[in-house]
């Protein structure tokens, strides 16, 4: 991967806590957070986690094979070198490694539809560049560095997606990763409980769009009601603007079945061939025009590569159900906009009967239970025909709609009382927050 020990060590000498012993030089192969996966000549980064600490397996990395281990803790070996802390490490490495390849990043955030983006632009720029993009759900201060970290060498443009849970996370991440082309997505309410406050999630975010020393390019949505504040924020950079409504550097003009019309400040008019034209698609689906031509992408690149781009698992997949009915996957998370948005996706579906599977939606903090009721009301008030509930709001849920709600303790049963239920005209959506591993249910009702 072009980078050595006395490298990392030339990199990292300001937050070296012990050297004592030399350490012997060498190429290294690839970083790791997990021991079990060391091969020769990786690099093991020891981190302290919820559950697990990565300190406790330095042995077993160096037996292994790793050339080195960096870690927060003084250790016997010669291989292992002692930092102030090997998360920011971890990321100062990464920073070096893309100036170093001289590789440029475009970066994404934003509470909504960053999965889906990251995924479409990387679908566009590995047509006319060699890209790499955040591997799985690997945005924070460990899994973007990883992501750069274990990219292919040749690699010219990173796509990465950026997550935060609380202020400075943001800023964390473009400082590692210093993009040249950014996009704010959107904000709502998630992540409350560690944020403290939405204002703190808006800060957060906005944080991309912060002075790093150069001009980016910062693509922002006219059509957000944010878009004033943003564009103050942004205002010494070079701001490009989408709309489906008014006038902008990438807009919607027209569509029809199969085909959006996009009018591009790159290329002029682009006829986009795809299957996704929900109002929350066509905005993501702006995005990543926007994001990919100021990048460098063509027009071609542009065009199949959102007519290949496929939705990241979790984040409204359609699949085969039970008797030919129709599984919406949209397990991997859920907060109030997600969720609408979601709803407005399943209301468009061919089916008759259009049903949701609802589970609990996470750090909404102390008015979690008012966003569940509104979220199932906005649901009664799209004509859905049944909702099978798991939440600790449930009864509260219940007794503030009209429509048909059963309520579950367990994802076991909902499971046994929903599948003889599937058939051929019945479109059901699954969709709750992460840590309620509502992918379980999806897999036992999927042909």
């Amino acid at each position: 991967m072009n980078l050595s020990v006395s490298e990392i060590i030339s990199i990292l000498k300001n937050d070296i806590q012990d050297i004592s012993n030399p350490l012997p030089d060498g190429e290294i192969n690839s970083f790791k957070i997990d021991s079990r996966k060391i091969v020769n000549n990786d690099v093991f980064i020891a981190i302290q986690g919820s559950n697990v600490d990565g300190h406790d397996y330095i042995d077993n990395a160096l037996e292994n094979g790793a050339c080195l281990v960096i870690t927060n803790r003084s250790h016997k070996n010669s291989s292992v070198l002692t930092v102030r802390d090997s998360v920011k490490a971890l990321g100062i490495i990464a920073n070096y490694y893309i100036k170093k390849v001289k590789s440029k990043s475009i970066g994404i955030t934003g509470t909504n539809g960053k999965s889906t983006v990251t995924a479409m632009i990387a679908s566009i720029m590995q047509l006319c560049f060699k890209t790499s993009q955040t591997l799985g759900n690997y945005n924070n201060q460990i899994g973007l560095p990883l992501s750069v970290l274990t990219s292919d060498i040749n690699t010219e443009i990173y796509v990465l997606e950026m997550g935060a849970s609380k202020v400075g996370d943001i800023r964390d991440l473009t400082t590692i990763a210093n993009p040249k082309t950014v996009a704010l997505l959107n904000v709502s309410s998630a992540h409350l409980e560690s944020f403290g406050s939405l204002e703190n999630v808006y800060q957060t975010k906005e944080e991309i769009l912060e002075d790093q020393g150069y001009e980016k390019n910062i693509v922002l949505n006219k059509d957000d009601d944010n878009f004033p504040r943003w564009a103050k924020k942004a205002s010494r950079h070079n701001i490009i603007t989408i709309s489906k409504r008014q006038e902008s550097d990438y807009r919607l003009i027209g569509q029809s079945p199969g085909t959006l019309i996009i009018k591009t400040k790159k290329y002029g008019i682009i006829n986009v061939d795809t299957d996704y034209h929900e109002d929350h698609m066509i905005t993501n689906i702006l995005f990543a025009i926007a994001c990919s031509a100021e990048s460098g992408a063509d027009k071609e690149s542009i065009k199949r590569g959102l007519l290949t781009f496929e939705v990241p698992n979790g984040r409204f997949t359609v699949l085969n159900g039970y008797n030919n009915s129709e599984i919406i996957d949209s397990s991997y998370n859920a907060n109030p906009v997600s969720f609408r948005a979601a709803i407005d996706s399943l209301v468009a579906r061919r089916h008759d009967d259009k049903w949701i599977i609802m589970g609990q939606m996470g750090e909404l903090g102390e008015d979690s239970e008012e966003h569940h009721i509104n979220v199932v009301k906005y649901a009664e008030s799209k004509k859905i025909n049944k909702i099978f509930l798991i939440s600790e709001h449930s009864e509260s849920i219940k007794n503030n709609v009209k429509m048909d709600i059963t309520i579950f303790k367990s994802k076991e049963d909902l499971i046994k009382f929903i599948a003889p239920m599937l058939k051929s005209n019945v479109s059901v959506l699954i969709k709750a927050s992460r840590f309620m591993k509502f992918e379980s249910i999806v897999n036992s009702l999927i042909e």
